[in-house]
């Protein structure tokens, strides 16, 4: 299948795309329902796969596909980058900066503090198990789909681009020849903040926000440009939708709200 080389409102595939997940939730509740006796004799077992994702790369969507290429110098859309990239400079003096600092982190540890505030709680490894459990391999599954959307354009970060310093100056050298779009980072907080609305929609708008934010955290930083976290949350989603469809992932889901249930979290 040949390469998409246009460029498309990502804002408006973002919105379609998540209008489809919440499709795909809708349609798949009534299985997922199916699945709690399943999921309870899965608790009593070891309840964790020895695979790290949901589906094989094969299986994933291809954001290569689908995405539009990333904007470039004389595309107007990359005069919005531009303006973005120098907004994120004028941020990082200030507390919203040090925050866009610490979200550099990409240790489920850290995000688990990060999304506290919205959740009520603290999710870990040791007291959610199996919220954790889906956690970590719905991000491994979405991230997977990005990879070759990043191996096929091998877009420049920013700060790489234009030779400058960046907000998190520790890690400059080892991200220097990684590529920058899609970012990581962004469907990484996006995937969990779906997973987590999915679960908990009274306390949606709170996940969402926190979600939102550790993506634009990485335009504040220099380490990616708008359209590179544009595109996770797209890539995210769509990823997603598909991961929908998986029988583990369902019973998985089955389990965790089971696990928040129990703990008193949700009703």
């Amino acid at each position: 299948m040949s390469k998409h080389y246009y460029t498309l409102n990502l804002g408006r595939i973002t919105t379609i795309l998540v209008a489809a997940l919440l499709v795909v939730s809708c349609s798949t509740a009534r299985k997922a329902t199916q699945t709690q006796a399943t999921a309870q004799v899965a608790a009593n077992q070891t309840g964790a796969s020895s695979s790290t994702a949901y589906l094989e790369d094969e299986e994933l969507p291809d954001a290569s596909i689908y995405l539009p290429s990333p904007t470039k110098p004389g595309d107007p859309l990359f005069e919005g980058d531009l303006a973005y990239y120098a907004w994120g400079k004028t941020i990082r003096p200030t507390e919203r900066g040090t925050l866009a600092h610490d979200d550099a982190s990409s240790s489920m540890s850290y995000v688990a503090k990060r999304f506290e505030p919205a959740l009520g709680f603290l999710f870990s490894s040791e007291t959610t198990p199996n919220l954790y459990r889906l956690l970590s391999k719905s991000y491994t599954t979405t991230n997977n789909a990005n990879k070759k959307a990043k191996d096929y354009y091998k877009r420049k970060r920013p700060y790489v681009e234009f030779s400058e310093p960046t907000g998190v100056p520790e890690s400059e050298r080892g991200s220097r020849n990684s590529a920058s779009y899609p970012s990581g980072h962004a469907t990484r907080g996006w995937t969990i903040a779906l997973v987590l609305a999915e679960l908990m929609p009274e306390r949606s708008e709170q996940i969402l926000k926190i979600g939102y934010e550790y993506g634009e955290s990485r335009v504040i930083v220099g380490y990616h440009y708008q359209s590179d976290v544009d595109a996770a949350r797209i890539a995210a989603a769509a990823a997603l939708a598909v991961v929908h469809s998986n029988e583990e992932f369902l019973n998985d889901m089955a389990l965790a709200k089971q696990e928040l249930r129990s703990l008193g979290y949700i009703k």
